[in-house]
C-alpha cells in the first residue's frame, strides 16, 4: 500500500512540475497594420503608389521605385525610420510625385485605421495621406 501511494505522489510530482508550451502567433485585428496592403488615394491616386505592412517594416511602391524601410509604433504614434528604395528612372511627374510622397512618409507623427480606410498624419504638410486597404 506505502509503494502505491509513493508512487502515485511521484507521479503526481513529475506532471506538477512540468511545463506546457505556450505558443503565441500575433493575428492581425481590425486595427493591426500587420499583414496589410494599402493604396494611396488622397494625392496621386492615378500612380499605385502602395504600402503594405510587416511586424517591423514597410515597403511598398512609390510611383517609380520600390522602397521600404522599418516603422516604430507607439499607440497610434507612427516613426518612419530611414528609407531605402530602388533607383529607376521615370517621367518627371512621376518622379515629383514619389518625391512628394516619400517625404510625407518620413514626416509620419501618427495614424488611424477606420474600417479599410489608413489615414497618415504628417508633420510637414496640410494633407494627409489617405490609403484603401486592397
Amino acid at each position: 500500500m506505502k509503494y502505491i501511494v509513493h508512487i502515485l505522489a511521484a507521479v503526481l510530482f513529475i506532471f506538477s512540475c512540468s511545463t506546457a508550451k505556450v505558443s503565441h502567433i500575433e493575428e492581425p485585428t481590425n486595427n493591426s497594420l500587420f499583414g496589410r496592403k494599402f493604396k494611396l488615394v488622397s494625392i496621386y491616386p492615378d500612380m499605385d503608389i502602395t504600402i503594405e505592412f510587416t511586424h517591423d517594416t514597410i515597403h511598398g511602391f512609390s510611383a517609380v521605385n520600390n522602397y521600404s524601410s522599418s516603422y516604430t509604433l507607439d499607440g497610434d504614434i507612427f516613426n518612419i525610420l530611414s528609407i531605402s528604395m530602388t533607383k529607376k528612372s521615370g517621367t518627371s511627374d512621376r518622379i515629383a510625385a514619389e518625391i512628394e510622397y516619400l517625404n510625407m512618409l518620413k514626416n509620419a507623427t501618427s495614424y488611424k485605421i477606420n474600417g479599410r480606410q489608413l489615414t497618415i498624419y504628417t508633420l510637414l504638410s496640410s494633407e494627409n495621406l489617405v490609403f484603401e486597404e486592397f
